[in-house]
């Protein structure tokens, strides 16, 4: 137990099903992802690499969209959707993914959990 009377441990984060280390006296880069542990510059990089991977998928899907509806191949009441939601995607899930790889940075809103900035006060 330290002087700020919470022991050092695996605490949750605001990223369901990631766990990040308190050493006793500050966060560390340690966290554990459904029981795998790992860095959080680790995570990163593999997160970023998912999403390159989904970009490039979300951008063929598009690009063979648009292709088929120039082409006439099918009607475009049916390629429409997918050129809608294809393009959708493309676009928002950069952003979902950054909000994960921030979450993970941030110690869960309970009690007994370690805020992240020191001295900051939680209400109880």
């Amino acid at each position: 137990m330290r002087a700020n009377g919470i022991a050092a441990g695996w605490f949750e984060t605001r990223r369901r099903g990631t766990l990040r280390w308190w050493d006793g006296t500050q966060w560390t880069d340690r966290i554990a992802v459904r029981g795998r542990e790992t860095t959080l510059s680790d995570d990163r990089a593999a997160v970023r690499r998912q999403l390159l991977l989904c970009e490039i998928v979300l951008a063929a899907v598009l690009v063979g969209a648009l292709l088929i509806a120039f082409w006439g191949a099918m009607p475009v009441v049916v390629v429409r959707p997918v050129i809608v939601a294809a393009g959708t995607a493309l676009v928002i899930v950069p952003f979902l993914i950054a909000q994960q790889l921030r979450l993970v940075t941030l110690p869960a809103r309970r009690r007994g959990v370690p805020e992240s900035r020191p001295g900051a006060s939680r209400p109880r």
